[in-house]
């Protein structure tokens, strides 16, 4: 049996609307939690997994992203990948939760002009290393 996995990464904030992330719910689409300078933010569990996409902490496609940074995900993705949500989630729908469950988190670095993804990713990888 193949699964398929579907995301939305949104780029304008009309999409930070609690009718959206319920539509998204409803479909179990996940919202794409895209760290990215210029574009709307929000980390509201949609589906039955997670996709961070990690465009650059200062500038986007060009900044990687340094210790404590680095060591944030890590925490965020640990809580999330054990169903739970961090106490400072910044979410569009603050109503309504996804139930609690453990989620595969997938995580793309997206920061490579400057050829900062691999080192980024491996790093981030360590952290979260058992």
């Amino acid at each position: 049996k193949r699964l398929l996995r579907h995301a939305v990464e949104i780029r304008h904030s009309s999409f930070l609307d609690p009718a959206f992330v319920a539509l998204l719910r409803h479909h179990n689409v996940a919202l794409v939690f895209a760290d990215a300078v210029d574009w709307p933010y929000a980390e509201d569990v949609t589906a039955d997994f997670l996709y961070l996409r990690l465009h650059g902490s200062e500038e986007l496609y060009t900044s990687g992203y340094d210790d404590e940074a680095l060591d944030n995900w890590a925490a965020r993705i640990r809580i999330w990948s054990r169903g739970g949500e961090p106490n400072d989630a910044e979410l569009i729908d603050t109503a309504n939760r996804p139930r609690r469950t453990p989620r595969d988190v997938y995580v793309y670095f997206d920061n490579d002009a400057k050829v900062r993804a691999p080192v980024d990713a491996q790093a981030l990888r360590r952290r979260l290393a058992p």
